[in-house]
């Protein structure tokens, strides 16, 4: 009895064993099935994705194609036109105009028609520039031009319609053109502030007064380089003083700057009042404009302000020290022989040598005294001079 129960057990044993071997067989096979419809699943997908790209990739390569071809036809049908407009002395006739219109029936034929004048306008002046002007409003391009800076327009199409007006010449479009010298993209509003100064000069620079975006100074150098290609310079000195108390630092650093170009010694007092600025940049700026108006208040003032001034400022006021000293500053001057600061020793040594007609028996002294680092620095002027 014990025997055959005990039989059975193992046979039950057995049984559930090959059960749970077959299950766990089903499984292994199941997830092998899963794992292959997964991975099939994943190289379908690949594909699509290579295949879309291989169809976006040739899409692009035509048209880009299809726009070369086009643009090399339209350059064999306008460049003998614009040539013989531009050579001819007598200006457009209305044939060549209606000829012109014709070809003009794509934006892509009006890009680069746009941009053949502009490059001609650029190389060329009087006369010629004067009919460069004339084939841009004979064939209604000016049009284009406008609707590019509609405030719907994406940035670089607002830039490219305010290049257009203004190389152009549209001096009645300056208030449109004006409203974007504040704009929050950078490259339409300094668009914008060139073709003010291109459009009406120096007046143009009435923009300062409202702006509130930072003028940066590679913008602040084009800006004075296109002030000095303007046929008409107009004192603006009587509107300085207004830019100069601006809210906009870098408005009053411009400001500055036209001080500096233009040498408006009457204003003095107004950049004196700059070396209180809160920003570094605009004291900096406001000790080089005065050092390039000096008078006799000059080397004073700028001692004063020395202490208070950074270390590059404090460098540059006794460089100029050295042209601009008198007896009367001499003994701020030998005060700052003992700064901690070798270089603003060595300088303060150049600048009382200069002004102060024992000056160098001053330097000698010192050396005498304290060979380091003033021996040093009397060697150095003896060898400078």
């Amino acid at each position: 009895m014990y025997g055959m129960a005990s039989a059975a057990q193992m046979n039950f044993s057995g049984f559930i064993i090959d059960n749970l071997y077959l299950l766990n067989s089903g499984s292994n096979l199941m997830n092998k099935l899963m794992n292959a419809n997964n991975l099939l699943i994943v190289i379908e997908v690949i594909f699509l994705f290579m295949l879309l790209l291989i169809i976006l990739i040739y899409t692009f390569l035509a048209n880009k194609k299809k726009k070369h071809f086009q643009l090399i036809s339209i350059q064999r049908n306008l460049d003998p036109l614009i040539t013989q407009i531009i050579i001819d002395e007598s200006g457009a006739t209305d044939e060549q105009l209606i000829e012109l219109k014709k070809l003009l029936n794509t934006p892509l034929a009006r890009r680069y028609m746009m941009e053949e004048l502009i490059k001609s306008k650029q190389n060329h002046s009087g006369f010629v520039s004067e009919k460069i002007v004339e084939i841009y409003l004979g064939l209604g391009l000016k049009k284009y031009s406008l609707e590019k800076i509609r405030p719907n327009k994406n940035w670089y199409v607002k830039s490219r319609g305010i290049q257009e007006l203004y190389m152009m010449d549209q001096k009645k479009c300056y208030s449109e053109i004006y409203d974007y010298t504040n704009a929050s993209n950078e490259y339409v509003r300094n668009e914008a502030q060139i073709g003010m100064i291109r459009l009406i000069g120096f007046k143009g620079l009435h923009f300062l007064e409202a702006v509130t975006q930072p003028i940066k100074d590679w913008q602040q150098l084009k800006l004075l380089e296109q002030l000095k290609q303007s046929p008409e310079k107009t004192n603006i000195s009587e509107d300085i003083p207004g830019w100069l108390s601006s809210t906009n630092y870098t408005v009053v650093i411009f400001a500055l700057r036209l001080c500096y170009e233009y040498q408006y010694f009457q204003l003095s007092r107004d950049i004196e009042d700059c070396l209180k600025h809160e920003s570094q940049a605009v004291r900096s700026k406001a000790v080089e404009v005065l050092i390039r108006l000096e008078n006799n208040r000059t080397p004073k003032l700028l001692l004063q302000y020395f202490n208070t001034a950074s270390r590059k400022d404090q460098l540059m006021i006794l460089e100029a020290m050295s042209q601009l000293a008198t007896e009367a500053e001499s003994e701020k001057l030998i005060h700052l022989l003992d700064n901690p600061n070798n270089s603003i020793k060595l300088k303060a040594a150049v600048a009382l040598v200069n002004c102060l007609s024992n000056g160098l028996q001053i330097i000698e002294e010192k050396a005498r005294l304290t060979p380091e680092p003033y021996q040093r620095i009397y060697q150095h002027i003896l060898t400078a001079s």
